[in-house]
């Protein structure tokens, strides 16, 4: 597999699949396949049961993800290429056997399967991300929207910063109990809004320069 981010402001991904290979990406992400690539709509795993099933539909749509992940496969004997876009640019994150936090809406693809749930966040209401985000687990490359080069901000134990929450793609490595919201009539006067949303170390932030605002995503289109 080979996969490149083409672009500067407004990039796509162009994945090389050898035969038999398989790529994921959000409903609405592709730009174009060539002839030998198949793809299916297989269901991002949700709860077991039906109350369990019903309750990960409402949580999908309340944190702008899709109910359903389009599975991508070479089935030709050469190799063939398929080409994805996000809203303006893709933020390329590696994880392994962990867990991201994500700004609802932001998943755009990856090169193995993952789960995609939603975060039930109380600190994320209070800092203005909302109750409802996305958290990615598994083993993989992510892409995730972006708008601008991305800035990666880490952070020692004990550190902490306050972020216009507009401007978060992913936490990794940091849990709930990280977060808690700044209140501030300062923060109306700067633009802001009454509250941002304070994180401690440790662990890594993933930051847009461009706000994030959700009804320019792709998944909301």
């Amino acid at each position: 597999m080979n996969v490149k981010l083409i672009g500067n402001f407004i990039q796509h991904l162009e994945v090389e699949l050898l035969s038999d290979e398989d790529f994921y990406a959000q409903k609405g992400a592709l730009i174009y396949l060539e002839k030998g690539i198949e793809k299916e709509a297989q269901m991002n795993g949700g709860g077991t049961g039906v109350l369990g099933a019903l309750g990960y539909l409402i949580g999908s749509k309340l944190s702008g993800e899709s109910i359903f992940l389009m599975h991508y496969s070479n089935r030709a004997q050469s190799p063939k290429k398929i080409v994805f876009g996000g809203s303006f640019g893709l933020h390329p994150i590696k994880i392994q056997n962990e867990t991201l936090i994500c700004n609802k809406g932001s998943y755009v693809a990856s090169n193995n399967s993952v789960q995609i749930s939603t975060q039930i966040s109380i600190a994320g209401i209070l800092g203005g991300m909302g109750v409802f985000l996305q958290k990615i687990s598994g083993s993989s490359t992510i892409f995730l929207d972006c708008k601008g080069q991305p800035i990666t901000k880490d952070l020692g134990y004990g550190e902490t910063i306050e972020v216009d929450e507009n401007h978060i793609i992913a936490l990794q490595g940091i849990s709930e109990g990280q977060l808690s919201s700044a209140w501030s009539l300062k923060n109306v006067f700067g633009g802001e809004g009454l509250s941002m949303l304070r994180i401690t170390g440790p662990g890594r932030v993933h930051l847009s320069p461009g706000s994030l605002i959700p009804e320019y995503r792709l998944v909301n289109q």
